[in-house]
């Protein structure tokens, strides 16, 4: 009897902290789409980026992400790799677990792959400026400047003031033979 209850608690408080989670999230990229300097950006930032990398469901889950960032941050990525996958096989609905291991594929010049988590990154949340970024990165390595400028534009319509979009839009432009009138 004492279980079931307890089980029952855990899925009801488990289901009201998660909308509190994504709703903060969309008013902060609500937040950034209206900030027109980087100052103005940069709170709002650090606040999603906290609000993402702590978007986890157990203490497992907490573990796995700061133990593949402190390996990311080592220069671990091989081992930060393994462990954001292995985050991922725990809950593939961690969108940031996502976007780690992309960021780490990327450093390791797996372009394609960290192409398929940014996208699976964006399935999850289609604003993430983070993977708009990186995959405009990517694309640029893998040499396709309209899908960089396309990534860069839709950047700059989420985070109007992105110091990368900014500079790489008007270098993507002059490549491509565009200029702006």
């Amino acid at each position: 009897m004492f279980k079931p209850f307890l089980t029952l608690v855990f899925l009801v408080v488990f289901h009201l902290t998660q909308p509190v989670h994504a709703n903060e999230s969309q008013s902060l990229l609500d937040d950034l789409s209206s900030a027109q300097t980087l100052s103005e950006a940069q709170p709002i930032i650090t606040a999603l980026w906290d609000s993402w990398t702590n978007a986890h469901q157990s203490d497992k889950e907490k573990a796995l992400m700061f133990r593949g960032m402190a390996a990311m941050n080592a220069g671990q990525l091989n081992e930060a790799e393994q462990i954001f996958g292995d985050l991922i096989a725990v809950n593939a609905d961690f969108t940031e677990a996502w976007n780690k291991r992309a960021t780490v594929r990327f450093m390791l010049w797996k372009f394609e792959e960290s192409r398929d988590d940014v996208f699976e990154v964006l399935k999850r949340e289609p604003r993430h400026f983070g993977a708009i970024s990186g995959l405009g990165m990517i694309n640029l390595r893998l040499g396709d400047l309209k899908g960089a400028m396309q990534s860069y534009e839709t950047l700059r319509r989420v985070f109007p003031a992105s110091p990368e979009a900014e500079r790489y839009l008007p270098i993507i432009r002059q490549e491509l033979g565009l200029t702006d009138l």
